[in-house]
C-alpha cells in the first residue's frame, strides 16, 4: 500500500485551506495517474542515493554495482526504460549474473514489452533458482497474465507462492489468473487461502501487506 495516502492527504489539506472546489480536481488526477506515480517515501528514501551512485558510475564506468543499485531506485521510482538502460549496460561486464537478468526482465515487463521479458526471467531462474526470493515467477506470472496466458500465469504463480506462501498478493494473484481462466473454484480457493494466510502472519506483516488483503475481500464479492 505504501504512502500514497499522503498525496491525498496533501490534497485534501490544500482543499481545506483553501477552501476552494479545484483544489480536489487533483484528487482525480492522482487517482487516474496512479500507477506512474511513485511513492512519496520512494521519492525521498532515494533522493540522495541516486545522487551518490551517479557521482559512482561517472567515477568508474565499470562500476556494475553501482548500475545496478541505481536501476533498482529507477524500477521503484517507476522509470522502468532508465532502468533497462542501466542494466544492458551493468551486462555488458558481466553477462551471467542472475539479478541482473532478473532485474532486465522486470523492467521490460514494466515497458510493456511482456513477452520479451519472459526471456531473461527465465534465465534468471536457470542461473540461480534463488534469485529475488521467488520474485521471477511473480513477475513472470504478471507478463503472462499481461498476454492473456492464464494457466503458465498460474503455473507460475504457483511457483513463487512455493517460495512465498505468506504472501497475500500471490494467493491474490493466483485467484484472479484462475478466474480469468474459468476456473471459478480454484479462484475461490485462492482467496479463502489468502486469508487463511491473513489470519496466520504476524502484524508487521500484515501492516506491509493490507492493500493486497483489501483487494483480497473485494475480490471474494464477485468471483
Amino acid at each position: 500500500m505504501g504512502y500514497y495516502w499522503l498525496y491525498y492527504l496533501g490534497i485534501f489539506g490544500a482543499y481545506w485551506l483553501v477552501d476552494h472546489p479545484a483544489v480536489l480536481v487533483g484528487l482525480g488526477v492522482m487517482i487516474l495517474l496512479r500507477r506512474w506515480i511513485p511513492d512519496p517515501w520512494v521519492l525521498l528514501r532515494t533522493f540522495g542515493r541516486i545522487r551518490a551512485l551517479r557521482e559512482q558510475i561517472a567515477a568508474n564506468p565499470a562500476n556494475v554495482t553501482a548500475r545496478r543499485d541505481l536501476a533498482r531506485i529507477y524500477l521503484e521510482r517507476l522509470r522502468p526504460g532508465a532502468a533497462l538502460k542501466l542494466v544492458d549496460q551493468a551486462r555488458e561486464r558481466d553477462r551471467d549474473s542472475a539479478e541482473l537478468l532478473f532485474l532486465r526482465g522486470l523492467a521490460l515487463h514494466e515497458t510493456g514489452k511482456h513477452e520479451e521479458a519472459l526471456g531473461p526471467l527465465v534465465e534468471a531462474v536457470q542461473v540461480d533458482a534463488r534469485v529475488g526470493f521467488g520474485e521471477a515467477f511473480r513477475v513472470a506470472g504478471d507478463a503472462l497474465s499481461q498476454l492473456g496466458r492464464h494457466q503458465e500465469a498460474i503455473d507460475a504463480y504457483d511457483r513463487y507462492l512455493e517460495k512465498n506462501s505468506s504472501s497475500i498478493e500471490g494467493h491474490v494473484k493466483v485467484a484472479l489468473a484462475h478466474h480469468r481462466a474459468g476456473e471459478a473454484q480454484e479462484a475461490k480457493d485462492a482467496l479463502r487461502e489468502a486469508s487463511r494466510t491473513w489470519s496466520a502472519i504476524p502484524g508487521y506483516t500484515k501492516r506491509k501487506q493490507i492493500g493486497w488483503m483489501a483487494r483480497a475481500l473485494l475480490c471474494r464479492l464477485w468471483l
